[in-house]
């Protein structure tokens, strides 16, 4: 999440909240976050694409690849920019798209059809308005085939930098580790979190046998289901069609 306040940016990476400056100076008023100063485009961007280095609340260090801006039709976010699975041409239908809304929220709950992502910097109103027209967020059918027919475990896990969540809780029931076809996105309790993409998710939930078999990884914490999570947890989304 980017939220512009004149020359202030407030970055959301799932992980606390990182705020941006100009300056690199600390602003009055931002209690609970780090301040730090990003470099934009650096070096290994190419084509229009933008890398940041973004010190996070624990002193890690997280880059974060902004793809070139291309149309939403083919990025699969709607502001037109993928922050993981960055190449179209090697995955067509699903991206990772930086996402912010207010609370927590449903990853299933309806569209309103505004588009919102962090180029520019929009915060939206439903999880998956960051998905650009013609995609949806990844499971919400609760199709666990969607997730594991589009990319493998290795994929899944060297997205991109940051963390993107799909619509699916990680097992077929509350009850053990059941895997099956059609999961469920529960908003709290066993097995609840969502399943998450990127170089900064979590280990594992309590079932990593869910999607791709001792490889299913989850956003960081438990305390979050896939029907209640906030972006502050989720990070980002996952965007499919």
């Amino acid at each position: 999440m980017r939220i512009k306040l004149g020359f202030l940016v407030v970055l959301s990476l799932g992980i606390g909240c990182v705020v941006h400056t100009t300056s690199g100076e600390p602003q009055g008023g931002t209690t609970g976050t780090t301040v730090v100063t990003s470099g934009g485009a650096s070096g290994g961007a190419t084509g229009g694409e933008k890398i940041e280095e973004i010190t996070l609340d624990d002193g890690r260090t997280l880059t974060l690849r902004h793809s070139a801006p291309m149309d939403p039709s083919i990025a699969g976010c709607a502001d037109g920019t993928r922050e993981a699975f960055h190449d179209p041409g090697a995955f067509p239908s699903i991206a990772g798209c930086g996402a912010s809304w207010v609370g927590e929220q449903s990853l299933r709950t309806p569209a309103t059809h505004v588009p919102c992502g962090d180029e520019p910097y929009s915060m939206c109103n439903r999880p998956t308005d960051a998905c650009a027209p013609g995609w949806h967020l990844c499971g919400t059918s609760g199709a666990v085939d969607e997730l594991r027919g589009l990319v493998s475990a290795d994929q899944c896990e060297t997205a991109g930098g940051g963390r993107y969540s799909a619509a699916i809780s990680h097992c077929a029931s509350q009850e053990g580790c059941e895997v099956g076809g059609q999961y469920a996105c529960y908003e709290s309790g066993w097995c609840s979190e969502p399943v998450c993409c990127g170089n900064d998710c979590g280990e594992f939930g309590a079932c990593a046998d869910g999607v791709w078999p001792g490889r299913t990884h989850i956003p960081v914490g438990t305390d979050q289901g896939c029907g209640r999570t906030s972006s502050v947890r989720a990070g980002g989304v996952l965007c499919c069609r």
